[in-house]
């Protein structure tokens, strides 16, 4: 596989720069805080999609727009297509 002309060559992790059993810094749990907050949100996306009863959906734009809800939040989670 070819490197896109645009990649970003990250260098390899200095042996002992990763420590698990070290203290965890502000700026890991910070983070740790921040990705949770997004998980949330998700979550909260995903339990209104799931509140609605796909047997109550009478009409095609009623089916169109619960797809297009569902559809989003999945495809939040897919892989992204590689530019040609």
């Amino acid at each position: 596989m070819a490197t896109p002309s645009n990649a970003i060559l990250v260098p390899a992790t200095e042996k002992g720069a990763y420590n698990p059993n070290r203290s965890a810094g502000l700026l890991l749990r910070s983070q740790t805080l921040h990705i949770r907050e997004a998980l949330l949100k998700h979550l909260e996306e995903l339990a209104a999609v799931l509140a609605i009863d796909p047997k109550s959906l009478k009409t095609e734009g009623e089916v169109s727009a619960y797809i297009h809800r569902a559809t989003a939040i999945l495809h939040t989670h897919a892989a992204k297509p590689r530019r040609k």
